[in-house]
């Protein structure tokens, strides 16, 4: 099949338990083996074909983040998966102190109902949130900062674009004059200049305390989890680099979720009570604690339908490293391109009505026998490729799941919603990519009376 990619093999889903971990099949070769924080992230699967098949982009100054993204990527999965699941817990009352600054600072206090464009709203508070985990309460009150992680992908996203229809030989030359590619250098430098205080001045803390003979300070964050991670596997790294990388999948990712199943929800305004509904009976209950959002079973239904429905990516992409053998026998050859379809995602014979969107779809299945485990939205499978599967499903989805349900507490026990008349919501759709639409327009305002004061739990 010829596509906005070039030509692939396109196999069927139901292969893909099949083919899953066959060493053989990887994103990009060799950076794919690596790179595999964020599969499902549209977004980023764009900029990678870009950057590293086109490589001459990577000589763009400004770049380099994303041209590093092989080289750190190991480093990534490994501090997702060991460091940032293990402390999900601790950080989900700091996260709701997070969100509860950043709903108010981008949504208001007026009772009166008020017209934003909804995306860069919720990209500010994704990024204050996921800024909170990842360098420290300092900088992710720091406005310098949120400026650059919420912006450098922008401006990469449109430089690329801008980039790709020039000579590739010309690219490292014509790339100083575009402003998106001077902001993007800027942003780099930016980025090393505000972490490398923070962290030398960790290091004077930490040896000022043992020259005292105190314990030294501990710090649960990013910066700290790189340089303890990189000594224990032998890393090198850039914590500037390092940074760019993880916020720039981190803020996209969550941000185009969130945004899509609000508008999932304020389309349907019975499942938006039902909802409001399970969030005030927890809290009152539990408090904020990793297990009252696994409780929210609703919620989590929610998130995972808009999921099914509008996967930011349409077909999983894998290149061939040596000559594989599929299951029925054909042989695809050592540098093709193949690419998984996500059609059982929406296939009638796996679901009901898969085009009608369903709150509780997923939330009803865990009554089925069998089935309670494959319904949560973290879990995926060969009919739900949401988070990706196999040895590529995405490492931090734990962690985004439970940044996605305090966010989406606080947004609907706040606030009222509705969407902005006439304004576009559909998903933005290029080739195998969808995103969520960049111009969409809603109405929200405070609730005058609300069920929980879930900020002083």
């Amino acid at each position: 099949m010829t596509t906005d990619y070039g030509e692939v093999v396109m196999i069927q889903s139901e292969w893909f338990d099949d083919i899953r971990n066959n060493p053989h099949l990887s994103f990009l070769g060799t950076v794919a083996q690596v790179y595999i924080l964020d599969r499902h992230n549209a977004l980023i699967h764009w900029l990678m074909e870009v950057v590293v098949l086109q490589e001459r982009i990577c000589e763009v100054p400004g770049f380099e983040p994303l041209a590093a993204l092989g080289e750190d990527g190991e480093l990534v999965k490994i501090i997702a998966r060991k460091q940032l699941t293990k402390l999900l817990n601790q950080v989900t009352a700091p996260l709701s102190d997070e969100i509860a600054l950043a709903v108010s600072l981008n949504m208001g206090e007026s009772a009166e109902w008020r017209e934003i464009e909804i995306m860069p709203a919720l990209r500010d508070i994704t990024a204050r949130m996921s800024s909170r985990v990842f360098v420290g309460e300092e900088l992710a009150r720091n406005e310098d900062w949120l400026q650059i992680t919420t912006n450098y992908t922008v401006d990469a996203f449109v430089a690329i674009n801008l980039l790709s229809v020039y000579p590739v030989n010309l690219r490292p030359y014509i790339g100083w004059l575009f402003p998106e590619c001077r902001r993007m250098r800027n942003y780099y430098k930016r980025t090393r200049e505000m972490i490398d205080p923070v962290m030398k001045k960790r290091d004077s803390m930490k040896q000022a305390a043992l020259a005292a003979g105190q314990p030294a300070p501990v710090y649960n964050d990013a910066l700290e989890w790189i340089v303890q991670e990189s000594k224990e596997h032998n890393y090198g790294y850039d914590t500037a680099t390092f940074q760019l990388i993880v916020s720039t999948v981190a803020i996209n990712t969550t941000t185009d979720l969130l945004q899509s199943v609000l508008a999932d929800l304020i389309r349907h305004p019975e499942a938006m009570q039902a909802v409001r509904d399970e969030i005030v009976h927890i809290l009152k209950v539990d408090g904020w604690k990793k297990s009252s959002l696994y409780n929210m079973k609703l919620l989590d239904s929610a998130l995972k339908e808009t999921q099914r429905i509008n996967p930011v990516f349409t077909a999983m992409r894998r290149s061939v490293e040596a000559d594989t053998v599929l299951p029925d026998g054909t042989v695809v050859k050592k540098g093709s391109r193949i690419h998984i379809d996500t059609h059982r995602m929406v296939d009638p014979e796996v679901y009901e009505n898969p085009e009608e969107w369903k709150g509780d779809r997923f939330s009803n299945m865990r009554s089925q026998s069998g089935k309670e485990h494959l319904a949560q939205l973290v879990t995926t499978s060969v009919d739900h490729f949401g988070f990706g599967h196999g040895n590529h499903a995405c490492p931090g989805r734990f962690f985004a799941a439970n940044e996605l349900k305090i966010a989406l507490c606080h947004l609907l026990i706040k606030y009222d919603w509705e969407l902005a008349p006439g304004t576009p919501s559909d998903m933005f759709r290029l080739g195998f990519s969808q995103r969520a639409n960049s111009h969409t327009k809603v109405l929200c305002r405070r609730r005058e009376t609300v069920e929980l004061d879930i900020d002083s739990l």
